[in-house]
């Protein structure tokens, strides 16, 4: 049966049980505070009340030991002798009066009164009808009379209107009353005397009670009187007397005479007899209690004290005086009650009301705080029950050890299963100086991998430690390993095989083209020409294809870096235009470009890169349009203060992608498919380079294109900007005065070449087919074949795609380039000037003469003469040869060096400008040889020349001391830059000429042959002696040297033979086999070349 749940539940967290306890403990201070102000209240009260009703009792009690006292003060006086003289001296004269009052069978009762305003007396003797009876009580007068006297002069004293004075013979009814006796009253006249204890009553009081001793030596008994209401108290005190017999009657020697005052607790307060009444209980004497001094002489009030007691019926207060004399109180609650009862209504009603509160809040903490504890404890119990099953369940080892002996204290079953010994758990999870520890740990052959941290269990600090069983992720992991060192291996030996390929491409390729370079200079023939144009083109793409395998190497092994130099964004495509613009204008494609003018003046990012992707675009953008056009945007995205978005968009009118096949585009080796089993010729590698290095650049590249539609590629990449290049400002090159027309056949060409001539100072608008009214102003007209002719008289620019960088005056019209904006801007200026006159147009003619027009190969064109004095190092002679003779070219003083060692020695900085080393020579290569010069203080520039690509290479050369690092093979224009920034410095000292002569070298041909005979008759001595010697490593080294000559003169066949023996002689060493293969190769080459 499923358990109910409880009621309270809604309080989950132990943060809303705190808040409201918190807020429950509040309102009980509050409640606690309000209690306690009341306590203190009623306190106040209670206390007021008790010590009203002390100083109450005190002042009774202090009454009451007066009359006391002066009741043993009366009994004194009157047993002295002098009090017995006196009542036997004979009287002056008769009573004024002394009557028979009344009688009855037994007694005669007589009062007198020995003067009228005397105290009256009354005499009770034995009923004697004789007529001695009445002598019996007029003997008795003189006593009475005395008595009455001591009696009238205590009474005036002490102030005592109700005590009465008996003097009574125990043994006979014989009594005398001071003043009167109850029961002797005849009439009103007497009443005020107020007597309410007769002597006959004493005298059965004396015979029936137990008297007590006073602290003044005499007997007192409590008296209850009876009365209609509630019986009144008093108090009898009396003592013995001796009388002679002379004062007494007659024939009585058995008389027993005793002297007795009464006094009633109503008459003891004089102005009010009833005050006190109702706290009074009972009188006492204390033990061992005797008289004061002098109290009872001068009745002087004693002092008195009192103690609090409190019991079940009320507060009972106990006074007592010095002379032993005490009292008890008893003051009922209901007298409290009746003497405040507004003031304690009041506090029983807050009392309550306080009782009420406690009750709300402790009926609000059971609610909202007990039971949801209950409920969130009994869901803490059943969590950790779910939480030890699942524990035991999981296939985890648990285990937590006590921090302070490192004794286990709680485990599940696989910690038994898994891990045995305890001190192994001790060992591996105790850390001393950390409050957590991980690691992996192999135990019984079962690889473990635990977690071990510090927490309080069941108040104890201990250490929580667990343990999963990674035996098969160990087995996956040592597989992984296994398989990612056999890949790196093989990418290490891909790497290893693409720079051998590539030094050993880029060596044979180096000489090619620098010959074909050097070839240009020569006097050729037209058809001549379009050989050499041929063989640059192939030797070009070779090239290109070459690159593109190392840079998809550089990208997979992660050695793909980025500079970060200043850089145009508007120049830099305008230069991707330029270098396409023959190719697609051989194609009829229209190829332009628009460029926004908020496009920054500077950025920073790595330019090569920037046109290696826009150059592979628009190159198949190019390569896949047989009609229509090619255009490229440049427009400014997103911009911030430091970043500039730029955004190139590429779109042709060409084939077209299929969706099916987008996907895959940007994957290495693939090839689009415009026909199904019909590919587009490519290697596949130039989209994937273009996306690697996007990613690289934290850029983008999208694609929207679908066969037949064409394709375009949009390009984003965030660059770093500066506030001084984020807008260009024109310079006023145009004056406004004139308006300038623009037509172009598409109408955002026009817009954008009307942009930047306004932002040039021009009144520039765009002009479709139809001329304006009148033919003022400047025509410009972009692609002027692709537009209807329209008659105009005024100036004319035709921007044309092969039009001159700068702009020249033709018969009627200016002639410019239509992919430089700049060059438009400086045509419209020309042609607001006018027409130049003829001497001005000689001297322009005799500037340009020396400027080939388009499609005449000048590989020297703007070339300076450097006139450095260079040391070079090379290892391969064909090399070296081609390498004098760039430097040659380039004014520069050459002296050659064959190795390291050799440069070293020649090397002297006073004779020297720079020094040109390859990377890879014999006995000291360069990157020693660097390092070698560095550390003698060498400052001079020293270029590296290596056909080594690989980013590792470079940036080894560069710690070595490298100033710049070119790739082979190096053409003219590389060499000069190179050298330019290297060598600024001295450049800038030197007077530089122009550049060299383009006159022709017939010698150049038998010069080369020359040294390729030399070194290969040289080199085949060398190998000769090396397989006398059999010298594995000289025979290696004489291959290397060999292979590289006979690739220059196109000796292929035996130059793959010769690489092929070199790799199997570093591996196997000379052997038998291998020297024979040598011997038949060296014959081969002397059939070949019989010269040598």
């Amino acid at each position: 049966m499923p358990r109910s749940t409880p009621r309270f539940t809604r309080i989950a967290t132990i943060g809303d049980l705190a808040r409201i306890s918190l807020r429950v403990q509040a309102l009980f201070i509050v409640t606690l505070i309000i209690t306690v102000i009341m306590l203190v209240l009623c306190y106040w009260i209670v206390n007021g009340l008790i010590h009203l009703a002390s100083n109450e009792a005190r002042t009774h009690f202090q009454q009451l030991a007066a009359n006391l006292h002066g009741q043993e003060s009366f009994l004194a006086r009157a047993a002295r002798n002098d009090a017995v003289r006196l009542a036997l001296a004979p009287p002056q004269a008769r009573p004024a009066s002394f009557d028979l009052i009344d009688s009855d069978a037994v007694t005669n009762t007589y009062e007198g009164q020995r003067e009228s305003l005397a105290m009256p007396y009354i005499i009770k003797v034995k009923r004697d009808d004789s007529a001695a009876g009445g002598d019996l009580a007029s003997r008795l007068q003189t006593v009475a009379a005395g008595l009455s006297n001591v009696y009238g002069t205590y009474r005036s004293a002490w102030q005592q209107p109700g005590m009465q004075g008996f003097l009574l013979d125990l043994n006979s009814p014989v009594s005398i009353s001071v003043p009167c006796s109850e029961d002797s009253m005849t009439d009103d006249v007497h009443r005020w005397w107020r007597c309410p204890l007769s002597a006959d009553r004493v005298r059965e009081l004396i015979y029936t009670q137990s008297s007590r001793p006073s602290p003044a030596g005499d007997r007192w008994i409590s008296v209850n009187l009876p009365s209609a209401g509630a019986d009144r108290l008093g108090y009898v005190v009396y003592s013995a007397i001796e009388l002679p017999d002379a004062l007494w009657l007659p024939d009585t020697p058995k008389r027993d005479l005793v002297l007795a005052t009464f006094i009633e607790m109503r008459d003891v307060y004089n102005g009010d007899p009833d005050y006190g009444r109702v706290y009074f209980e009972r009188l006492d004497i204390l033990p061992g209690a005797g008289l004061a001094a002098g109290a009872s002489e001068h009745g002087a009030l004693e002092e008195v004290h009192s103690r609090v007691h409190f019991g079940l019926e009320g507060t009972r207060i106990t006074t007592w005086c010095d002379d032993g004399w005490t009292a008890s109180y008893l003051v009922p609650y209901t007298q409290f009650f009746q003497a405040a009862p507004r003031q304690l209504t009041a506090f029983a009603a807050l009392i309550l009301l306080c009782a009420g509160g406690c009750v709300v809040l402790y009926r609000r903490h059971r609610n909202l705080v007990v039971r949801p504890a209950q409920a969130s404890h009994e869901r803490v119990v059943e969590s950790e029950s779910f939480n030890r099953a699942v524990i035991e369940a999981a296939r985890v080892a648990v285990c937590a050890l006590r921090v302070s002996d490192h004794r286990i204290v709680a485990k599940n079953r696989l910690a038994d299963d898994w891990l045995g010994d305890e001190e192994i758990v001790r060992r591996l999870t105790f850390a001393p100086d950390s409050p957590a520890k991980t690691g992996e740990v192999e135990i019984n052959g079962r690889h473990l991998s635990f977690s071990a941290s510090r927490l309080t269990y069941q108040g104890q600090d201990v250490v929580l430690a667990t343990f999963s069983d990674i035996s098969d992720h160990k087995r996956v992991q040592t597989a992984l390993a296994q398989a990612k060192r056999a890949a790196d291996d093989a990418n290490a030996g891909k790497t290893v095989f693409l720079a051998t390929m590539s030094h050993e491409i880029r060596t044979p390729l180096y000489g090619t083209l620098g010959t074909v370079e050097l070839l240009g200079l020569t006097p050729l023939t037209n058809l001549q020409r379009g050989y050499l144009r041929t063989i640059q083109t192939s030797s070009a793409g070779l090239l290109n294809v070459i690159n593109d395998i190392l840079d998809v190497s550089k990208i997979e092994s992660r050695q793909m870096t980025l500079k970060d130099h200043r850089l145009d964004p508007a120049t830099l495509t305008e230069e991707i235009l330029q270098a396409y613009a023959a190719t697609a204008d051989a194609k009829g494609l229209q190829f332009f470009s628009t460029i926004a003018t908020d496009v920054p003046v500077y950025a920073y990012g790595d330019a090569l890169r920037i046109k290696q992707v826009l150059n592979n675009l628009v190159s198949n953008a190019i390569k896949f349009t047989e009609a229509g056009w090619v255009r490229v945007d440049l427009t400014l995205g997103a911009t911030s203060e430091h970043q500039a978005m730029l955004e190139w968009h590429i779109a042709d009118t060409g084939l077209g992608i299929a969706p099916d096949q987008q996907p895959h585009l940007f994957q290495p080796f693939y090839q689009a498919h415009a026909t199904p089993g019909h590919a587009l010729p490519s290697t596949g590698l130039g989209l994937y380079i273009c996306h690697s290095l996007c990613e690289l650049m934290q850029g983008t590249i999208t694609l929207d294109s679908s066969p037949g539609r064409g394709s375009a590629f949009t390009f984003r990449l965030p660059l770093r900007i500066t506030a001084d290049a984020t807008h260009r400002v024109g310079n006023g090159e145009i004056a406004a005065s004139s308006s300038v027309w623009v037509r172009a056949p598409v109408a955002d060409l026009a817009q954008d070449t009307c942009a930047w001539l306004t932002l040039a100072g021009a009144n520039a608008r765009p002009l479709h087919n139809t001329a304006p009214l009148k033919d003022d102003g400047i025509l410009v007209e972009l692609l002027p074949e692709r537009l209807p002719p329209i008659e105009w008289s005024g100036p004319r620019v035709s921007c044309i795609p092969d039009g001159p960088d700068k702009p020249q005056w033709s018969l009627s019209e200016i002639h410019v380039t239509s992919h430089l904006r700049h060059s438009i801007v400086e045509a419209v200026a020309l042609a607001q000037r006018g027409r130049p006159t003829p001497a001005e147009a000689k001297q322009a003619e005799a500037d340009t003469t020396n400027d080939p027009g388009p499609g005449t190969y000048r590989p020297d064109a703007g070339l300076r003469r450097l006139g450095l004095r260079v040391l070079a190092a090379e290892d391969n002679p064909v090399n070296r040869t081609l390498l004098v003779r760039q430097l040659e070219e380039l004014g520069c003083e050459v002296t050659l060096c064959a190795d390291g060692v050799e440069t070293l020695a020649r090397w002297n900085s006073d004779e020297f400008d720079v020094l040109i080393t390859d990377m890879n020579m014999p006995l000291m290569n360069g990157y020693e040889l660097v390092r070698t010069l560095r550390a003698r203080s060498t400052n001079a520039p020293i270029i590296g020349l290596t056909a080594d690509a690989l980013q590792t290479q470079r940036e080894a050369g560069f710690a070595a001391g490298l100033n710049a690092w070119v790739v082979k093979p190096v053409d003219l224009r590389t060499l000069h830059d190179a050298l330019s920034t290297a060598c600024a410095r001295i450049i800038s000292a030197k007077f530089a000429g122009p550049p060299p002569p383009n006159k022709p070298k017939e010698f150049y041909d038998d010069h080369l042959r020359a040294a390729f005979h030399t070194t290969m008759r040289e080199d085949m001595a060398a190998m000769r002696a090396a397989l006398a010697a059999h010298d594995p490593a000289a025979a290696v080294a004489m291959l290397h040297r060999m292979r590289g000559s006979l690739v220059v003169v196109n000796a292929e066949d035996i130059a793959r033979f010769c690489g092929v023996l070199e790799q199997k002689i570093a591996m196997d060493g000379l052997t038998p086999v291998l020297e024979n293969a040598i011997k038949s190769t060296l014959a081969q080459i002397a059939e070949q070349f019989k010269e040598l």
